[in-house]
Order: structure tokens, then sequence, then C-alpha cells
């Protein structure tokens, strides 16, 4: 019986610990799973749009049909070497960074005339870097 009531204990201290219930619906892609993660939310994306997305990554800005975009994105291995990985940056009032900037970024994921984008609600320049090719 001491046995029973100490495994309870343990599965309830192990969900209060695990944020059970809690309301904070943030995807956040980690820098070891960076590729991984990210896959899952470009592949799977209408499960993911609407939620709140957090990474980091270098910012770069490209023009594109006469227009600057901005991205925030890291290399990964592709069949012919290193090809960028990230998203486009909505950034509203947020003004730009530097080019490759390492930059920490919260936005909403959305689709945006056949692209997905970040529609950014919060971002900000570090001091130290992450992995670039991850």
């Amino acid at each position: 019986m001491k046995r029973v009531i100490l495994i309870a204990i343990m599965i309830f201290g192990a969900l209060v610990f695990a944020g059970c219930g809690d309301s904070d619906d943030t995807v956040v892609i980690s820098e070891r799973f960076f590729a991984q993660e990210m896959q899952e939310v470009v592949f799977n994306h209408n499960q993911y749009l609407g939620r709140t997305i957090h990474l980091e990554g270098m910012f770069r800005t490209i023009p594109w049909e006469g227009i600057d975009r901005f991205l925030v994105m890291r290399y990964v291995e592709g069949c012919c070497g290193p090809e960028p990985f990230g998203f486009e940056v909505v950034l509203g009032d947020f003004s730009p960074f530097s080019h490759d900037a390492w930059v920490e970024v919260t936005g909403i994921l959305a689709m945006v005339d056949g692209f997905l984008v970040l529609e950014v609600s919060a971002i900000n320049e570090l001091e130290v870097r992450g992995l670039e090719l991850v």
C-alpha cells in the first residue's frame, strides 16, 4: 500500500513540475534539434498556424521584388552543402537588425501569400551567438 501511495505522489509531482494545465502554448525551436523541430512545424504547418513560435538565429535582409524581406535562420546540411532554414519575419513596429545579427524572435505563425511567416511579437539582438550550422 505504501508503494502505491509513493507512486501516486511521484506521478502527481511530475505533473505539477511538467506544467500540466499551463496555458502557454509556445513552441520553442531549440538549438540542439533545430532542423528536426523546424521540419515538424513546416511540414505540419496547419497544426501550428496561429501558435506562438520562439527561436534564435541570424537576422537577414533579402531584397525580393523591390521589397526588403526579413529572415531569421540558421544553416542546415543539404544535398549540396549548407542551406538556409528558418522563417520570414514580419516585423510590424520593430526595426530591422544588421545583416547576420544574432537574434531571438517570438511570433505568431501565419500564412501570407502562400508563405509561412512569423508575425513578430518580440525580437531582441543577443550578444552570445548560437550555432550557425546545425
